[in-house]
């Protein structure tokens, strides 16, 4: 059940996340979820490039909070952003399931750390000069009609004012 990092995902999808009712860092944290919705996979690995490694918090409540807060640091960045969306590669999506949602903390952040090793050596020819700010991990996340989206990881890259 171990996962190995990049590897084990498809080349990453771009996305623009700048939906009106959900601001730049609300979006990842996925705040006007269906309440089925399970969040005990999901973690939040990086927070304002920090690697921090925290479980995706189950309370509504909580996400909303972080939600503000995420959207209440717009100002410490420039107005460029680009989200990443790397899918787990379809043979190992119930791998990547399992391990996310049973898998042992230390060894789910150390997965996690090195995907990051990955993402960044994946931008070497980052011309503007990005930077990933945020990344959370959606093991079971669902659309506006129940359908599962397949499991994947956004990664939100920027500028930081200096």
């Amino acid at each position: 059940m171990t996962m190995n990092g990049i590897n084990d995902f498809k080349i990453p999808q771009y996305m623009d996340i700048a939906h009106p009712n959900r601001g730049f860092f609300g979006y990842l944290l996925r705040c006007r979820c269906l309440s089925a919705e399970e969040f005990y996979g999901d973690f939040i690995f990086l927070d304002d490039g920090i690697d921090c490694f925290r479980k995706f918090p189950t309370v509504r409540k909580r996400r909303e909070e972080m939600r503000a807060e995420w959207n209440g640091r717009i100002n410490r960045y420039q107005d460029i952003f680009q989200s990443q969306l790397y899918y787990i590669k379809e043979e190992l999506a119930q791998n990547f399931y399992d391990f996310m949602t049973c898998g042992p903390d230390d060894e789910v952040r150390a997965f996690l750390k090195e995907f990051m090793v990955g993402v960044r050596a994946f931008a070497l020819h980052n011309t503007l000069g990005l930077e990933p700010l945020y990344a959370v991990s959606h093991v079971s996340q669902l659309s506006d009609k129940d359908l599962l989206y397949w499991p994947h990881i956004h990664v939100l890259w920027g500028i930081r004012k200096k």
